[in-house]
């Protein structure tokens, strides 16, 4: 009956959509605070539902029916083989009946689809353009369209529109959305979609840490990871919670810190 009916009464107090199942709304809420509770116990990849888990744990365990002759990558069903195939093949065959909008893959359109439904509540876009006042949700979106008006290129994912700045970065990003995975740890044989990732996995293998605080001489093996720590010695937060505005210096310890509202605990508070 729940499927039936069209009432949606759980609304994400983040971005108003709304679901029948509170199961469903706390599933969602993950999305915006980055929980992924289950864990792959083989290669450590996260989810945010258990089925996404099981599904994903069976691409370690099983032998593979369909593979791709051009990357191949392996599937279970001649489906998702076909709708796989579409990415090098250029296809769009899942088209929109309202805009007429196409896509590669079945559920990239049902994502676009929910543009098109009234009861549906997309998030507020608050980057705006200020020459020809298009918004944008990030950004870094608006930083990469202002180059439309600039005359700088840049390089636009035919999957979920995403946009990057090179062509280079467009087709490490492709790379998540086929699944491949080319560069493979000759050590513990785990896999990563570009030479850059393998480089600093490898580091955990080798001990080599080069990015050093210039203020205690710690070293770090990620930069990312020392710029986070430079932020102790200079007190810059720039993360701010959005509920009470509590400041972070990094983005994990406030999404962190966001469970404590969703949870009604009061971590870090």
């Amino acid at each position: 009956m729940v499927i039936h009916n069209e009432e949606r009464p759980y609304a994400c107090e983040m971005c108003g959509r709304k679901f029948k199942r509170p199961s469903e709304l706390r599933d969602h809420r993950k999305i915006h605070t980055g929980e992924k509770d289950h864990v792959c116990d083989i290669c450590g990849s996260a989810f945010i539902q258990k089925s996404n888990l099981v599904n994903h744990r069976k691409r370690h365990l099983s032998n593979y029916k369909f593979r791709c002759g051009v990357c191949t990558k392996g599937f279970y069903t001649n489906t998702e083989l076909q709708e796989h195939q579409n990415i090098h093949t250029g296809e769009k065959p899942f088209q929109c009946d309202v805009c007429g909008k196409a896509y590669p893959y079945k559920h990239n359109l049902a994502l676009h689809k929910r543009k098109h439904d009234p009861n549906n509540t997309l998030p507020i876009k608050k980057h705006q353009c200020e020459i020809c006042g298009k918004v944008f949700l990030q950004r870094g979106s608006l930083t990469l369209h202002m180059r439309t008006h600039t005359g700088e290129s840049y390089y636009m994912c035919s999957i979920c529109d995403k946009a990057l700045s090179s062509k280079a970065s467009l087709m490490v990003h492709v790379r998540i959305h086929t699944g491949e995975k080319a560069d493979v740890c000759d050590v513990c044989g785990k896999a990563f979609i570009s030479r850059e990732y393998l480089k600093v996995h490898q580091r955990t293998h080798t001990g080599e840490k080069p990015h050093t605080c210039d203020h205690c001489g710690k070293s770090f093996t990620q930069r990312s990871t020392l710029t986070v720590h430079k932020r102790y010695h200079t007190g810059q937060k720039p993360y701010q919670c959005e509920v009470c505005n509590k400041c972070f210096v990094s983005k994990t310890l406030v999404r962190t810190h966001q469970k404590s509202h969703d949870h009604g605990q009061n971590i870090f508070l």
